[in-house]
């Protein structure tokens, strides 16, 4: 049975050869966050989501929730989704201040699907991340039975 632990609203992965191998595949997000009950939002990429949720909760007044998270392959995609989602929001004059943003959990989402579709990056849930690797884990440890 694999531990899960729920952090900002997500599940995230627990042992040491499941994070390893989240490293090697090189994945990169653009997420929405902010505080519980919504409004403004950070929208912003990282590589290691966790830890960058970590860092920002002290300066948030409320509990932080992901309200949207878009998983691609490397962070050069995450950078290119980042900057078409946030053109959008500023053509729309969104932006307070930063990487902050006036928009509803709703309205994040829209933009960060309208965004990838625009731009033809290929994303991926949450949820699919961590299939990808525990499929991954799953197919390392069926290989070394097999050795």
């Amino acid at each position: 049975m694999q531990k899960t632990e729920i952090a900002y609203g997500l599940p995230w992965l627990q042992s040491k050869p499941e994070r390893a191998i989240f490293l090697e595949l090189g994945f990169a997000c653009v997420y929405a966050v902010g505080p519980t009950g919504g409004r403004p939002l950070r929208i912003s990429w990282a590589k290691q989501l966790r830890d960058k949720l970590v860092d920002l909760q002290p300066g948030c007044w409320k509990e932080l929730q992901v309200h949207d998270v878009r998983w691609t392959a490397g962070d050069m995609l995450a950078i290119r989704l980042l900057n078409e989602a946030t053109a959008l929001l500023d053509k729309a004059k969104r932006r307070l201040t930063g990487d902050w943003f006036d928009v509803t959990p709703e309205f994040a989402q829209q933009i960060l699907r309208f965004a990838a579709d625009k731009s033809g990056i290929p994303t991926f849930s949450h949820a699919e991340m961590l299939d990808k690797v525990r499929a991954a884990r799953r197919s390392r440890i069926e290989a070394a039975m097999k050795s």
